[in-house]
């Protein structure tokens, strides 16, 4: 099982890269050669935090593109032995695991007999072998939150990089470099109102936050409870007062707080996040791709009625396909009145359908996920 696309998906897909797909797709399953993390500026000074991961001998250094944005070296891929007893992972643990981090309680599918001290396996749900190393939990009793397993071996490998000092600290959140783009191209200044309208796990919100000096406002809307309590954790984890998590469906942001005026937003909607990487198998339709992109729209559509007039929009994503990216770019500019606003920083490539204030990261050409950026200013 590897990544399983219908056949109007992969005609979506052709349409968009042509004979660079299969390339495309060869790159979704492995990971960027280096793998980055942001520093969180108002605690440490990221050339500190590069010689910490130095000291652990780790292959690390600043980003070119982002003075917040440094970069680990990611080494592999290795072949992995079944070891001891196998624990089936789901598909979000598994891949973490193939990249080193350890296992934990909340991945498990199921385990053969284990007890704590024990050596094990983890595979994915189609027995792909991810890593192997020491088990923490037992069998014989319900899964809870810890660590299942201390990973020792992996098919690539990173440092363990939320058991470090500098993580536990707040002085680090784990973001690729495309995302880290989308506050940096907002730019807001302090004192302003910003929303964030699908923030979990709240990274951009938290970027936002930081790149303010932590004098503004920022909302961080996500209409899951457990995923807002995650963005409540890592606002204490890193320290930032001015974010506010709020449990709520963004798309009725107007209806539930009428009086909302923002200077800025962050449209980073569900996607089919056919960009993310490296994937160990994946299920996809035309029909997935189809629903996003009106569901998309949806917040676009808020975003518009509750930004200023001169105020400014963000619209990204993690995928692919041109409906849920160019496509929606249209819609904002025919339908919404939004105008597409220039970038800064380019760094990407242009955007298809002569969207070239759009910015576009390719995984065979960028060695990133594959991202997707529209900045709108609403006149």
């Amino acid at each position: 099982m590897g990544l399983k696309y219908d056949q109007r998906l992969l005609e979506m897909l052709v349409g968009v890269y042509g004979p660079r797909t299969r390339m495309v797709l060869e790159a979704l399953k492995t990971p960027p050669r280096e793998y980055a993390l942001r520093v969180n500026m108002l605690k440490a000074d990221p050339d500190d935090v590069v010689s910490e991961f130095e000291a652990m001998g780790v292959r690390c250094r600043r980003s070119q593109v982002l003075d917040e944005a440094i970069t680990i070296e990611v080494d592999g891929p290795f072949t992995v032995r079944e070891r001891g007893a196998r624990i089936t992972a789901d598909k979000f643990a598994a891949e973490s695991v193939m990249l080193g981090s350890n296992l934990y309680e909340p991945g498990v599918l199921r385990s053969e007999r284990v007890r704590p001290g024990d050596e094990v396996h983890v595979a994915d749900i189609y027995g792909h072998v991810v890593g192997s190393g020491i088990a923490h939990f037992s069998s014989a009793r319900p899964h809870t939150k810890g660590v299942a397993m201390t990973t020792t071996e992996s098919v690539y490998r990173l440092p363990q990089i939320r058991e470090t000092a500098a993580y536990a600290e707040g002085r680090i959140q784990e973001q690729s470099l495309p995302a880290m783009l989308v506050a940096r191209i907002l730019d807001p200044e302090p004192g302003e109102v910003v929303v964030d309208m699908c923030s979990a796990p709240g990274t951009k919100a938290l970027h936002v936050a930081q790149i303010q000096g932590d004098r503004g406002t920022v909302y961080a809307f996500d209409n899951a409870p457990n995923r807002v309590a995650k963005i409540r954790s890592e606002i204490r984890r890193i320290g930032i007062k001015s974010v506010r998590a709020i449990p709520r469906d963004s798309r009725y942001i107007k209806q539930d707080f009428p009086s909302m005026i923002a200077d800025k937003v962050i449209v980073d909607p569900p996607c089919t996040a056919l960009g993310v990487r490296p994937k160990l198998y994946e299920d996809a339709k035309a029909s997935d791709v189809e629903a996003c992109s009106v569901y998309q729209r949806q917040f676009l559509e808020t975003a518009a009625s509750i930004v200023k007039e001169g105020g400014e929009i963000i619209y990204s994503t993690c995928t692919l396909t041109l409906e849920e990216n160019e496509g929606v770019v249209e819609y904002a500019i025919e339908s919404l009145g939004l105008e597409l606003a220039p970038q800064d920083p380019l760094i990407g490539s242009g955007g298809l359908k002569g969207l070239m204030r759009a910015q576009r990261f390719d995984p065979d050409r960028t060695d990133t996920p594959g991202y997707f950026i529209a900045k709108f200013l609403k006149r």
